[in-house]
Formats: structure tokens, sequence, C-alpha cells
């Protein structure tokens, strides 16, 4: 399979090239970006649009804020400049010998480039389907730490604060659409972060990605298996790591709060004629939290986490360049749990390396080569001690548990602009992904699995104001074969103030190594998991239809998004009860058409098996605005209404919730370097679990909250003081506290650790 995607992506190429050079245009357009005082904007993204027919190309600016386009056809252009922080300009062209586009500041303004849709850079308003953007400047002005913390106020996305599996100091998974963290992709810089999301209840635990290395974070929703593969099927989280914009730039950030909390980190950015390079060095650290004080186990556990990122880019020759980056944590965490001989000390170690390299050549002004590698691992080890008691004497251990995981990808793709109305892509990956571990698989030596992939995408200018796109992914999986697909999406310009889309996608997804081959048998809780290696791929289908409403001085914007996704063969962790006997356990492996004697099942504790269980599908709105008012103040809202339902039951599924909203009173003034909001995260209640008693299903549901943070920071030339206070309020969860007949405490669905302030100082350096 991989030496006919490389055949026929060669003989592409060559065909192409061939074209190309017969071709060529003569015609260029070039110009320079300036603020209003003259100095030039570098990384400025500047848009020529042809009138006729709609196609447009995208560069940025250089050192000296100067842009370019070549080989065009005769025609009528116009250009359209944006930076964050400044206000977008549209510019005629009328054959003037430079374009020059001076851009006044505008603080709320957002970058209108999107990277993630379509896998090229795109402006936001001609995209086909949904992609939500958080900027940089939004980034720093939530004064959070991590991309978990970010997300949550994006509409459509759930990463819920405090609940079990939500809480800075646990794991943040997410949901796009009501859809699972098993089913959406997390990626840096279009690489998939791995963090043995197979094993590991299928969850990139996002409290664990710093923000400090990020530009922005595009979050696609629907099925973007085709262009992104399997593990899309609901979704694609890109995480674009930063560039430095000036020939030197660096600052020393401290900030710290309440739960121990500490955050220093230093940053270093370079940037020449043909060397740009970006350094962050990050510690992270956090004391556990205790929602139980009569029990002496933790409801968080504290840790302590280095992280380490260096990117660097060379420039040959204005058309080849190579990108290289480096990624590196190392994690710590300890707590005390409740296990099978008493209560115990985890001690859990995590180190994770992951390493990209991308080759870019503009072949000619219409073709681009991109050509890349990537490598990544992760090893956890677990120790646990028994804490004293009768049974078991001080310094009591169980045996180490271990995981190691092992994925690399090389894959090439290939952009073309074809004429003034087609811009054409073709691609071909390999991938494989090996795992190894004691208590965490069938055999602890490993297990593997390799995928061949060949994609295409045809982006079509229909009309001067009307752009279709339509492309197909083909998997070839080492272990379930082939799958095909396909997506089309349509975005109309209808006027200059509304803009509309209609997306539709299939996705597939194979099961991971963990659903196919776990084994798990937990000492804290008394339950045990297995691998199928039976089970089925999953299958999805994935419409998106909105519109975005733009006032004429973008003052103000609303936009809407209506969307369906189906699921099919959805793989869940089946709870089969407590088995005390063999035969009772041989029994729910042979209705499964599994061999008993293949799994080594221990008697008296809750058994779990992944099955495709069921074919599920969320439906919903989704809301969103931002108005600019008088004296720097900018208010936003989100809301988004979700209906996510079990086909065959039409049961509401478990951690959704109906209802989410997010509101923003945001204050941004450059000239007294104030920079202040005021935000506020509403959730409804939801189904948080499921147990039988005595053939009896009791539904536990977790009451709705609301949540409110405030941050603010004040700038002094190069220094700048920051601080804020999340959960102004403290919100907790309304067990917190309680006991029930017996003196117990009350199960506890969301694990919030309550009121949180912070408080940091920032020193910047730079040179132009």
């Amino acid at each position: 399979m991989i030496k006919k995607v490389l055949g026929i992506f060669i003989f592409v190429l060559a065909t192409i090239s061939v074209y190309t050079n017969v071709f060529a245009q003569d015609k260029e357009i070039k110009g320079i970006v300036n603020d209003q005082n003259g100095a030039a904007i570098v990384g400025a993204t500047v848009a020529l649009r042809n009138k006729k027919t709609g196609l447009e190309r995208i560069v940025q600016t250089d050192l000296q804020g100067q842009f370019k386009f070549t080989d065009l056809a005769e025609g009528e252009y116009e250009i359209i400049v944006t930076a964050t922080g400044f206000r977008q300009v549209i510019i005629p062209y009328e054959n003037q010998s430079q374009i020059i586009a001076a851009l006044e500041i505008e603080p709320f303004e957002k970058a209108t480039v999107v990277y993630s849709g379509s896998r090229q850079e795109e402006l936001r308003e001609s995209l086909n389907t949904k992609v939500d953007v958080i900027t940089g400047q939004q980034i720093r002005d939530t004064g959070y730490e991590t991309v978990g913390e970010v997300l949550r106020e994006l509409p459509g996305v759930l990463t819920r604060r405090g609940s079990e599996t939500g809480t800075s100091f646990g794991a943040a998974e997410s949901q796009i659409q009501g859809i699972g963290s098993r089913q959406t992709l997390v990626l840096l810089d279009g690489f998939p972060i791995m963090n043995a999301r197979g094993i590991k209840r299928g969850v990139i635990n996002l409290d664990r990605q710093s923000t400090a290395r990020l530009e922005q974070i595009e979050v696609v929703k629907g099925a973007a298996s085709a262009l992104y593969g399997s593990d899309a099927i609901g979704g694609v989280i890109n995480l674009i790591t930063r560039e430095p914009k000036k020939p030197f730039e660096a600052s020393i950030t401290v900030s710290g709060g309440n739960f121990g909390r500490f955050d220093p980190r230093a940053e270093l950015g370079l940037k020449r004629q043909k060397l740009g390079m970006f350094l962050v060095v990050e510690r992270h650290k956090s004391n556990g939290f205790d929602l139980t004080p009569t029990l002496p186990d933790t409801t968080g556990a504290g840790f302590h986490r280095y992280d380490f990122f260096g990117k660097i880019k060379y420039e040959f020759t204005p058309n080849f360049y190579i990108t290289g980056f480096a990624d590196a944590k190392k994690f710590n965490s300890v707590g005390v749990s409740l296990g099978e001989a008493g209560y115990q000390s985890d001690d859990i170690d995590e180190n994770f390396q992951s390493y990209g390299l991308t080759a870019n050549w503009n072949m000619n002004p219409r073709t681009v080569l991109q050509m890349r590698g990537y490598f990544t691992r992760y090893d956890e080890i677990g120790r646990i001690f028994v804490l004293p008691n009768r049974m078991f004497p001080r310094g009591a251990k169980f045996p180490d548990e271990n995981l190691f995981q092992r994925f690399g990808r090389i894959d090439a793709s290939l952009l073309y602009i074809w004429g003034e109305k087609q811009i054409i892509q073709i691609g071909g990956e390999w991938n494989t992904d090996r795992y190894a571990g004691f208590n965490r698989l069938r055999r602890a030596s490993g297990e593997r699995a390799d995928t061949s992939v060949f994609w295409a995408q045809d982006k079509i200018s229909i009309t001067n104001w009307m752009t279709l796109t339509v492309g197909f992914r083909y998997d070839d999986h080492s272990i379930f074969g082939s799958a095909f697909s396909p997506k089309i999406g349509l975005s109309v310009r209808a006027t200059e103030r509304i803009n509309l889309r209609a997306s539709w996608g299939r996705g597939f997804r194979a099961p991971d190594l963990g659903q196919l081959y776990y084994r798990l048998y937990n000492p804290t809780n008394l339950y045990q998991v297995f691998g199928n290696p039976k089970l089925s791929p999953e299958h999805s289908g994935s419409w998106q239809i909105g519109a975005d409403y733009s006032s004429t001085k973008k003052t103000y914007r609303f936009g809407v998004n209506f969307f369906r996704n189906d699921v099919r063969n959805l793989i869940e962790a089946t709870n089969f009860g407590f088995v005390r006997t063999q035969a009772q356990a041989n029994s729910v492996f042979l209705r499964l058409g599994l061999d008993p004697t293949e799994y080594n099942v221990a008697l008296n504790r809750l058994l779990l098996i992944y099955t495709n269980s069921s074919n599920v599908f969320t439906q919903g709105i989704e809301l969103d605005t931002d108005v600019k008012l008088p004296k720097n103040f900018l208010l936003s809202g989100a809301y988004t209404y979700l209906d996510a339902r079990n086909k065959q039951t039409g049961a509401y599924l478990q951690d959704r919730s109906k209802h989410q909203g997010f509101v923003k009173l945001a204050y941004d003034n450059p000239k007294l370097g104030i920079r202040a909001n005021l935000r506020g995260t509403f959730i409804s209640r939801w189904k948080s679990s499921t147990t039988t008693n005595r053939g009896v299903n009791v539904t536990a549901i977790s009451p709705g909250y609301q949540i409110w943070d405030v941050y603010a920071a004040k700038r002094f030339k190069q220094v700048e003081v920051f601080g804020a206070v999340d959960n102004i309020f403290n919100d907790r969860d309304p067990n917190v506290g309680k006991v029930d007949s017996t003196g117990q405490p009350l199960p506890i669905y969301r694990a919030e650790a309550g009121r949180m302030y912070r408080i940091g100082l920032r020193i910047s350096f730079s040179r132009q």
C-alpha cells in the first residue's frame, strides 16, 4: 500500500510540475503593511481575492512588513489585510506599483486566518465548516495556564471544570458537540498528541497542555476524518504554536496562588533573515485538595510538571524552508486512594517527548510541496505504597505499573492552484502506533497497529461569491482493512455582511489498541477492564449548517450553527456486573463470542468489557456574538443547546448537558496599558452515572452550576502585573461536607476545588 501511495503521489507531482512550468503567468502584486505610526507589521495576513472568480491566496508579511503575489492572471483583485489587534482593511487593486496598507489599532480585532478547516490557510469568513478560534491575545487575557481551562469558553466545546475528570488537578477531557474525547483528535501544529490516549481511557489530558507556546487554538467541529483520519470523527483540536515576530523578544513570567499554585516560565524568540527560533521553559506546581476531610483519601492529587518547547525555522532559499520542533514534559503526581489493601499512596511519573520536522518547497508560485516526519514517546511508571494498617506494615508496596507508547508518522502533501478557480490538495501518510506495559495490555510485551493513507481535496470557486469543497480520505488499517471517508462543503458570501456555510462528512474510527487488548486489574475500586479484539470500527456522519453576520463597521457580529452528528457502533466499556464465579464470567465472554480461556478474570470484582454497544446521535444549535461597546468595552457571549441520545433506547447520554453558556465583558485600553474582563460559564445538570441495585437502575443526576472568573492586568512599559480570581463565588458540588446515615461522605460528582486566587508578574524585552 505504501508503494502504491508513493507512486501515485510522484506521478501527480511530476504532471503538475510540467503543467505549471508551461502555463506560468507574469503578473505580480506587492506591497507593505505598516501600523499608524509607519512601523512595519511582521506576520500580518494578506489575502488576495480574485473579484471575478472568488479564489483567495494568502501570504504573511516578512520582517520588513512586505508581501508579494506572483504568477497572476490579468483580472480584478482586492487585498484583505488583517493582524491581531488591528482593524482589517480591504484595498482594491488598481494597477498600483505597490500597495501601502496602514492599519489602525483595534484592541478587540481577532485574527481571521484559520489553518485547520481544510489543512491550508483560509480567511475565517470563507470557511465552509464550523471552526472556532481562540487567539493568543484571548488566551493571555484569561490568565489560564492550560488548554483545558481555555477551551471551557467555546460554544459547543465542553471540558467541564470540576467534574470528576475535568478539574485542573485531574484529567480534562473534551466534548465537541456532545461527541467525547475518544472521538476527538488533538493536534500540535497538525501532528497528533498521543500521551497513551488509546490506553488511559482514550483521553488527552488537556490540563497538561500548556498555553505558553501557543499562537492560537482552532477547533474543527463535526466529522473531520476526510482530512485528519481515525480519531477525528467528532472533531479536531489543533494547537498552533508561536513564531517570533521581532528580531529579539523575550519574557519572564512568574505567577502563583492558593492551593500551592506556582507557575514560572521563560520565553525567548529570535528572528533573522533566514532563521527564526522560539523557546519556552516552564514549571507548574500545585498542592492536592480534599473535599472529604473525614476520609484519608485526596480528591485531587498534588502535582508538579516541567515543560520544554523549542521550535526552529530556517529558510535555505526564499522558496524552501525547514521547520522543526521538540516538545517535552516531565510530570509527577502523588495522591491517596482506597485500594483492596486499604488506603494507599499513588505515586505516578510520566515522561513525554515529541519531535516534528517539516520541509516546505514552493516549487513555483502555484505549487507547494510539504513533507513531514514525526515521532513521539510516552513513558509512565506508577508506584503504589500501602498506608500502614493491621494487615500491612509501613512501607508495604504493590508491584509497579508501567505503560510505554511509541508513535511515528511520515507524510507528504501537495497544494496546487489550478487557473483562477481551483485549489487542489493531495496527500499520503503512514503511521505506526505501539504500546507495551504491565497491567495494561493482553501481552506486556506490547501490541501494534499501522495505517497507510491517501487523501485529496479540491476547493472550487464556482462564482466570486460561492466556493465548493469536495474531498475524501482512504485508510488502510493493519487490523481492520480499508475505509473510505468523503466530505463536501459549501461557503457563500451572500452579502458584505452575511456569510453562509454548509458541510457534510463521513468519519471512520478504528478501535484503538486499548479497546482491543486492554487488561487492567484496578486495585483501587474493585473492577477490571478487558479489551475485545472482535470490535467493529465506529462510523459517523456529520451535518453543519451555519451563518455569520457582521455590521458594516465590524462593531458587532452574530453567529449561528446547526449541527447533527450520528455515530454507529459506538464503543463503550460495558459493565457486566460483579462476577463471583468463573462460570458466571465464562458466560459473559461466550455471549460476546470471546474465548474465556484467554482471559484471567479476577473474581469478586466488577467486570467491564469494551463492546459496540449502541448507535447514538447528537444534535443542536450554537449561538455566539461579539459587540464592541463604547469606551473600549467588548461584550461577548455564546450558548449551546444539545440533544444527545441513544438511538435504540432514546435515553439521554451520560455526561452531556443540554444547556451550556458563556458570557464575557472585557475592557482594553492600550493607552493606559490596562486590560480586564469578567467571565461567566453556565452548565445545566447532567446524568453523571447509572448503577444497578437489586435489578433496578439508579441514575445519579449532577446539578447544574455557574462559575464566574475575573482577570486584570496593568502594563508599566516592559513590566506587566496581573491577577485573577477563578470561581469568585466558591461554587462547589452540593454534596461537599455532607454524609449519609452511616456517616460516610456523599458522592461528589463535580470535584471543584473552590475559589482560586492568582497573581503574577511578566517582564518583557524586545528589539525591533
